[in-house]
């Protein structure tokens, strides 16, 4: 039977957690996100600097160096105090991960790791000269080559670590569009960073996400983001510049027996898009994001959704998103996509190429956290029992 057929729709976290313990976002991922769903490494930016997006990437840069300066994470000679904190609080969150397992007596099947892409953290990490290492061609090959290397030696020792099954990476690129748009702003603000070359970071890409197939990586997700950019990059250009740095799908036996986590030691590891959910009519429609889920779905990759932040009563960080009912987020979502799944003339099978991704969580509080993963995975199983029927009908 074919993979389509076989795999589950799956749920995970694709963002951040509120607290600064490991050790509880560690419990409350494994208790919520059990096989068949995907839990992550958690990721904790209220600890401070080093745990934040950009700190926690550089501290896995091989043979490169951090410190944090008023503007942001600045590549240095030797690493400091910033660059050890960043990888003490890395290294803490891999411990406390495998410590609650361990007591819990959970086997880790799936691991998911997310880090910031290449083309985003040479955005955002600045020269010691004062401009974003993304203005100089050797700074952006340094740092492409050294979180290539960096990165393929964290998926290794988390995988020895944690006794992970399958480890999938998530390249998060918010930056991507502003880069090849040329819209980020250089330090005097007075011009912008000029674009890069679409053949510049797919080569990037690949090079990062190589790395970690050697490494023993057995899912790739590439998050690309429009995040500071204009119209000129849209998401199916973005889309279509991550499949053509994602490796190629096999056919025949390797394709079919890749398992059924986000992937499988095989030649061939299932590949994924992320990207925000969208409706396919009404207010924020986006019907052509649509039609590329179709076509990832038809060639046999995974689409990873990225559910928006609820609104939680009471808490202004949240008011004002899309959201759901407070009593339990998204309730309704998954006869909505299933509806939109045959408005789209999919095989309802197809569902199980799906995996929904609940957005950062930082901003909230722990309770709201948890509600909010709970009605990711409510969501994600609601689907795959649609799945299991054939669909709506």
């Amino acid at each position: 039977m074919s993979a389509a057929g076989t795999a589950s729709v799956r749920a995970t976290l694709l963002g951040d957690w509120p607290g600064t313990d490991p050790v509880s976002a560690a419990a409350d991922q494994l208790d919520l996100l059990g096989a068949p769903h995907l839990p992550a490494l958690p990721e904790l930016p209220s600890r401070g600097p080093g745990s934040d997006a950009t700190g926690r990437t550089a501290a896995l840069l091989d043979g490169l160096s951090v410190d944090l300066q008023p503007h942001g994470w600045r590549l240095v000679p030797e690493p400091g105090l910033d660059h050890r904190r960043a990888v003490s609080a890395l290294r803490t969150d891999g411990l406390a991960l495998t410590d609650v397992a361990g007591e819990s007596g959970v086997a880790l099947e799936d691991l998911v790791l997310r880090v910031t892409g290449p083309a985003s953290l040479a955005a955002d990490l600045w020269l010691p000269g004062g401009e974003r290492s993304l203005s100089d061609h050797g700074a952006r090959r340094d740092v492409a080559q050294s979180l290539a290397a960096g990165l393929g030696e964290q998926v290794r020792a988390l995988r020895c670590q944690t006794g992970a099954g399958r480890l999938t990476v998530v390249l998060e690129e918010p930056r991507a569009a502003a880069v090849l748009a040329g819209a980020l702003p250089t330090a005097s603000g007075y011009r912008t960073v000029r674009s890069l070359p679409r053949s510049e970071v797919r080569a990037a890409w690949t090079l990062v996400l190589q790395s970690v197939l050697d490494a023993g990586a057995t899912g790739l997700v590439l998050a690309p983001g429009r995040q500071g950019a204009g119209a000129d990059w849209g998401w199916a250009q973005l889309a279509l510049l991550a499949s053509e740095a994602l490796p190629p799908r096999a056919s025949g036996a390797e394709s079919r027996n890749a398992g059924p986590g986000l992937g499988a030691q095989t030649k061939d590891p299932l590949t994924a898009l992320a990207l925000p959910l969208a409706p396919l009519e009404g207010p924020g429609a986006d019907p052509s994001r649509w039609e590329m889920v179709a076509g990832w779905m038809e060639a046999g990759r995974h689409v990873v959704v990225r559910l928006p932040t609820p609104e939680f009563p009471g808490v202004p960080e949240t008011r004002g998103r899309a959201g759901a009912s407070a009593d339990r987020p998204y309730r309704g979502a998954a006869v909505g996509l299933a509806r939109t799944w045959e408005r789209m003339g999919l095989d309802p099978a197809l569902l199980g190429h799906l995996i929904l991704a609940a957005p950062g969580l930082s901003g909230g509080t722990r309770v709201q956290a948890n509600r909010t993963l709970e009605g990711t995975v409510a969501t994600a199983e609601e689907l795959d029992r649609i799945r299991q029927d054939g669909g709506l009908s």
